[in-house]
């Protein structure tokens, strides 16, 4: 499953599979999680990407999440292997 993470510093986006928090590549900020759908994301145009990393940009700290929910079959981050 991939997850899209955006800085809400300066706007950078990622997109990963097995991290679960992030550091910004450009400004050594948190990043924080995007709410919507990896596969929602791929098909959303370029001004509507825009317009959602702005959102990130504007909204409080303490709104955003930074850490990503795990999921039950994330082997990797509880160990198991």
């Amino acid at each position: 499953m991939m997850y899209v993470f955006i800085c809400p510093k300066c706007g950078h986006t990622r997109m990963v599979s097995l991290l679960r928090e992030l550091t910004c590549t450009r400004c050594n900020s948190a990043m924080a999680n995007c709410e919507i759908d990896f596969l929602d994301w791929v098909d959303l145009g370029l001004k509507e990407r825009e317009k959602l990393i702005h959102f990130y940009q504007q909204a409080d700290p303490k709104d955003l999440c930074f850490y990503r929910p795990m999921p039950f079959y994330d082997h990797w981050e509880r160990g198991y292997w």
